[in-house]
């Protein structure tokens, strides 16, 4: 008979930073649900209601702020990131993400070193091989040679600074990269596709239908980075390693959202148009509101390249590693 599992002794106290988020709140309350201590690092607010998980607010550029967090913490999963998909950023908007996504990686390792943390587990994308049709990818593919938006260029470079911290200072490190991440209280796509269901602008489809890609539902991604936590120990496979983390159910998006435009009573669309034209579109409408007035397009570039360009990788290096 296997012996029960003490995940809690196994990870210590753990630290969630952007525990606010949809993918932090879930990760919080299922290490608090496996007898963990849990330390939430967030800039906003945030209520849980549960003792076992304490609060402390703070900004992920703060160093200061974050290192104190980081006292008597022995597991930290890094999950903040800004999703800013756009390919001709302005100063301000790139110093912003960077700000996030490069140089808060830079202080959760710098805390986590400094600290004596045993182990990382920082939350990436899949986004990072993304830079035309993935096919089956896996780990060994190399990261997007010209990443075309902000998001995929800023993640590239945090997942190498979270990897290149494995081994130093005792501190071990992996990287997760899960697909479009939907659940119960989702408050981005989802919402945003009913919003414009309901008000009548998903009247065709974009491409053929046979790009599929990968989606990670809430709980998958949870368990998957608590195991990858567990696994995360001297001599491990895990150590130094990125992961794909997805449901290995690749699909095209506009047939994942058929059930929810049937549940919401309205007809699927049955015509399509190609993808590439609109894309140049939308890529001359960003290009140009750099330099005149110009309104948000209602979708970007890169949005519709991940409707329309198959990208989807195995998960079977996970499967292995930490079942």
């Amino acid at each position: 008979m296997t012996e029960p599992r003490d995940d809690a002794n196994a990870l210590g106290a753990c630290l969630v930073t952007g525990g606010g988020g949809y993918l932090g709140r879930h990760l919080a309350l299922e290490l608090a649900r496996r007898g963990c201590r849990v330390r939430v690092f967030d800039q906003a607010p945030v209520e849980f209601g549960d003792a076992r998980i304490d609060v402390v607010r703070g900004d992920i550029r703060d160093y200061a702020a974050l290192r104190k967090a980081c006292e008597g913490i022995e597991t930290v999963f890094h999950t903040v990131a800004i999703l800013d998909f756009h390919r001709f950023p302005d100063r301000k908007r790139r110093a912003f993400s960077e700000g996030i996504n490069v140089r808060g990686v830079e202080n959760v390792v710098r805390a986590c070193r400094e600290a004596g943390v045993a182990r990382l587990v920082h939350t990436s994308t899949n986004n990072v091989t993304f830079d035309g049709p993935v096919l089956d990818g896996d780990e060994s593919w190399p990261y997007a040679r010209n990443a075309k938006d902000l998001y995929t260029h800023t993640k590239i470079r945090g997942e190498e600074l979270a990897l290149a911290a494995n081994g130093q200072d005792g501190l071990l490190s992996c990287a997760i990269r899960p697909g479009g991440i939907y659940g119960p209280g989702e408050g981005r796509i989802l919402p945003r596709f009913a919003e414009n269901l309901v008000a009548g602008r998903f009247t065709v489809r974009i491409g053929d239908g046979s790009a599929k890609s990968d989606n990670s539902y809430i709980d998958n991604l949870v368990d998957g980075q608590v195991e990858a936590a567990l696994h995360l120990r001297p001599g491990s496979p895990v150590s130094g390693q990125a992961y794909f983390v997805t449901d290995g159910e690749p699909i095209n998006y506009f047939e994942f959202f058929r059930p929810f435009t049937k549940a919401l009573g309205r007809p699927f669309p049955t015509r399509h148009i190609p993808a590439r034209p609109i894309v140049a579109f939308l890529w001359l409408w960003e290009a140009a509101g750099r330099v005149i007035p110009l309104p948000e397009p209602p979708f970007l570039a890169l949005e519709l390249r991940k409707l329309a360009i198959p990208h989807y990788s195995s998960i079977d290096k996970a499967r292995r590693d930490f079942g």
